[in-house]
C-alpha cells in the first residue's frame, strides 16, 4: 500500500516538473510569437495598408496585389499568433490543474482502500482470537477430564495443568504482546484470605517468589471478593484508581505500578455456597482489559471469564467426586 502512494507521488512530481518546464519554454516561445506573428504581422498589414491601390488588381490574372498580400498575410500572422498565445496561456495551467485534481482523487481512493484493508485485517485478527478462545475452552475441558481420571489429583495441580494446557490459546485469545508483563492467577478462599493456588506468567518476568494473599477489599483481587462482582480496570494510572483499590503497605511492591496497568478479576462461585475464589489477570499494557459490553470485538475479559467458569467446574467436579 505504501508503494502505491510512493508511485503516485512520484508520478505527480514528475508531471509537475514536466508541466513547469513546459510553461517556462512556452513563455520563452511566447516572446518570439509576439515579435514574429503579432508585431510582425501587424507591421506588415500596416505597411500594406499604407500602399496605394486596391487589395485586388483591376486587370490581369492575379488574385491579390502586393498591398493585398501584405495586408492579408499580416492579418493571418496576427490571427495565428493570437491563437498560439491563447493556447499557451490557457492549456498548460488547465492541464496541470486537472492533473492535480486527478491526483487528489487517486489519494482519496487510496485512503478508502487502506481503511478497508485495515478493517479486513482487524476482522481477520478477531477471527483468529475467537478461534483461539474456542481452542482454549477445548483444551481446558480435556485437561479437566484427564485430571478426574487420576486418583491422586487435587484441585491446585489440576488447575495448574489446565492453565498450562491452554496457555498458547489463552494468550492468543487475549492478545498479549511479546513485550507485555502479564500474569493469570487463580486464587482460592482459605479462611479469611485469598490464596493463589495456580498461575501462569510472561516468560520475561523473573521467577515468582512467595505469592501475596489478600483479605477482603485488599487490592483489586480483594475488592472482587469483598464486593462479590467482577472488577475490570482499564488503566490503573487513571486518577482515583489507587485510592479506590487500596493495597496495605506490607503487600505493596515497587513494580506494582508498572506491571498492573490493566486488570480483570472474576469471582468464582459454586452454586449457593458463595465465592470459592477469584481468577485474576493483569498486564503492563493499559486498556488490555476494559468493560465494554456493547463491543463484540472485545474478548480479553471474556477469556478470563472462561477461565473462571472452568475453575468453578473443576472445583465442583472434585468436590462431587470426593477427591
Amino acid at each position: 500500500m505504501g508503494d502505491d502512494r510512493a508511485r503516485l507521488n512520484g508520478h505527480r512530481d514528475a508531471l509537475m516538473r514536466r508541466g513547469l518546464s513546459f510553461i517556462r519554454r512556452a513563455r520563452r516561445f511566447q516572446a518570439a510569437i509576439n515579435v514574429i506573428c503579432v508585431m510582425g504581422g501587424a507591421s506588415l498589414a500596416g505597411v500594406g495598408g499604407a500602399m496605394d491601390g486596391g487589395l485586388m488588381p483591376d486587370t490581369g490574372n492575379g488574385l491579390l496585389t502586393v498591398k493585398g498580400l501584405c495586408v492579408w498575410f499580416g492579418l493571418g500572422l496576427v490571427f495565428v499568433g493570437g491563437v498560439i498565445l491563447l493556447l499557451l496561456q490557457d492549456e498548460a495551467p488547465a492541464l496541470l490543474a486537472r492533473a492535480a485534481a486527478l491526483e487528489s482523487e487517486a489519494q482519496r481512493h487510496l485512503d478508502v482502500r487502506d481503511a478497508l484493508h485495515a478493517r479486513l485485517d482487524s476482522l481477520a485478527q478477531l477471527d483468529l482470537k475467537r478461534l483461539a478462545l474456542i481452542d482454549a475452552n477445548r483444551s481446558m475441558r480435556e485437561a479437566l477430564e484427564n485430571a478426574l481420571l487420576i486418583p491422586a489429583a487435587d484441585v491446585p495441580r489440576s488447575l495448574q495443568a489446565m492453565l498450562e494446557a491452554a496457555r498458547r490459546f489463552t494468550l492468543a485469545s487475549i492478545g498479549f504482546g511479546i513485550d507485555e508483563q502479564w500474569a493469570i492467577s487463580i486464587f482460592q478462599v482459605k479462611g479469611d484470605r485469598l490464596v493463589r493456588i495456580a498461575a501462569i506468567r510472561a516468560d520475561q518476568l523473573p521467577p515468582a517468589h512467595a505469592a501475596r494473599s489478600w483479605a477482603r477489599h485488599e487490592g483489586f483481587v480483594g475488592e472482587a471478593w469483598g464486593r462479590d462482582r467482577e472488577m475490570i480496570i482499564a488503566d490503573s494510572a487513571e486518577s482515583g484508581i489507587t485510592e479506590a483499590y487500596p493495597v496495605p503497605a506490607p503487600l505493596r511492591r515497587a513494580y506494582d505500578a508498572e506491571r498492573y496497568r490493566s486488570m480483570a478479576a472474576i469471582p468464582v462461585r459454586l452454586g449457593s455456597t458463595g465465592i470459592w475464589g477469584v481468577v485474576a489477570a493483569s498486564t503492563s499494557c493499559p486498556e488490555r482489559f476494559k468493560r465494554d459490553p456493547g463491543n463484540k470485538q472485545v474478548q480479553a475479559v471474556d477469556t478470563v471469564r472462561l477461565i473462571a467458569r472452568m475453575t468453578g467446574l473443576t472445583a465442583a467436579a472434585f468436590k462431587r467426586s470426593g477427591h
